[in-house]
């Protein structure tokens, strides 16, 4: 952990978003990319606020809200969550934790956020569009190209007194093991296997409503309902995804397996199929899945994406005016394509406070990756990162593995920074 480096990113943070460059800024479609890394650290996430939540859908397209503050920990992403699929993509395997309330966590600590990099300061703005949306939104007039900052040097710690030398020694580091994968502080809440089919403690969900279940109306459109085993359209029941290849313009939710009920869930559309998304100030998502190239040249097509929603965005209406996410209820784009056929994917927050690193991952077209996406409310960071093939998506994970992939002194790849403006 390095302080300096702390202080440095938390007062970069007080005027403007603070992110790490990789390589040279290159803009392409209005989207700024600058180079392919394993990891982004984000800080500074969670910011105080107010979204409107939707309150009543009327049969005559009215839509009323009430105001829902929001605090604490990574706020708005500490209330449940959903996670999102959209295709061309295999998806292998999705978990899902909390952390054990019995761990013990210093609640000062931060993530090691190195500064040594070349770092540029922007506003993040790009063309947000999934299924039957196309919004665009940005923390800036206008996305300017990312300016080079010039490196900052950590300084070196100032040296122990001592009486035997007057010559002052830089203490060495401890060597820490290879964290135990298994022994610790979270427990696994959701679990998906596709070549097992197995499906622990989750509901797969899609827009289909009036297919087998939820509902369908010519003012709101399809509501939420179940998901059949190909992800092709609606159910009666809940299903267990096959192993099926998603193709493109095809998407579906993972949600908990615990319905709302008797106002647990707050307002949803009424006939709506609808069950709670995951809760929990820190939760760690973690997937396996590819994203090969289709060639489908059609709306949406070859744009595959991963992201979690404000699990109340799906449950009123997902692609439309009617939902808290106009208002910055909370969307955070984990792995999206923003142009057909690219192979490069971006990581994004939509809420009151916008950023994105300009700094992508590889699109993985040629065989499966896993990724962890941790919400440590701790130190007000998300990080997504890919990991090793060898991780198990184990019932629990160590305390310590899971600080691994936050860390970026652990990094033998490439990563990148980036602190949210207040």
């Amino acid at each position: 952990m390095k302080s300096s480096a702390i202080l440095a990113l938390g007062s970069a943070a007080m005027a403007t978003a603070f992110q790490q460059c990789s390589g040279s800024a290159k803009n392409e479609g209005g989207n700024w990319f600058c180079g392919a890394v394993d990891h982004i650290l984000y800080s500074n996430v969670g910011h105080p606020g107010t979204y409107k939540a939707v309150s009543h859908m009327g049969s005559d397209g009215s839509c009323k809200y009430e105001s829902k503050e929001f605090s604490g920990p990574l706020a708005p992403y500490n209330e449940e969550l959903t996670a999102l699929f959209r295709g061309p993509m295999n998806l292998a395997q999705f978990a899902v934790y909390n952390l054990n309330g019995n761990a013990k966590r210093d609640s000062s600590a931060q993530p090691s956020l190195h500064s040594r990099r070349q770092a540029h300061a922007h506003g993040h703005a790009h063309a947000h569009q999934k299924r039957g949306l196309t919004i665009f939104k940005s923390s800036k007039p206008a996305e300017a190209a990312p300016q080079i900052m010039a490196e900052v040097p950590e300084p070196e710690p100032s040296p122990e007194p001592t009486t035997t030398s007057s010559t002052s020694t830089k203490e060495p580091e401890p060597t820490l093991s290879e964290p135990s994968q298994e022994t610790g502080g979270w427990n696994r809440i959701g679990y998906y296997n596709a070549k097992e089919g197995v499906a622990d403690g989750i509901t797969f969900l899609g827009n289909y409503g009036g297919e087998g279940s939820g509902s369908f109306d010519n003012v709101w459109g399809n509501s939420l309902s179940y998901l059949n085993s190909k992800a092709s359209g609606g159910a009666s029941s809940p299903q267990v995804l096959e192993n099926v290849f998603i193709p493109s313009n095809k998407e579906f939710a993972i949600y908990s397996d615990r319905e709302c009920k008797d106002g647990s869930c707050g307002y949803y559309r009424p006939g709506a199929v609808a069950y709670h998304g995951f809760p929990g100030d820190s939760k760690v998502f973690l997937f396996e899945f590819d994203m090969p190239l289709d060639g489908n040249t059609g709306f949406n097509g070859d744009m595959p994406a991963v992201w979690t929603l404000n699990a109340k965005i799906p449950r009123t209406q997902q692609y439309g005016d009617c939902s808290c996410w106009q208002s910055d209820c909370g969307e955070f784009d984990i792995y999206e394509v923003l142009a057909p056929g690219d192979t490069k994917c971006k990581s994004t927050f939509h809420t009151n406070v916008d950023g994105g690193s300009s700094d992508y991952f590889k699109r993985p077209v040629n065989g499966l990756i896993k990724v962890a996406t941790v919400f440590d409310a701790a130190s007000g960071a998300v990080s997504v990162k890919e990991l090793p093939s060898d991780v198990k998506f184990s019932a629990k994970l160590a305390e310590e593995l899971v600080q691994s992939w936050i860390d970026t002194e652990k990094d033998t790849g490439a990563f990148s920074l980036f602190s949210l403006a207040n």
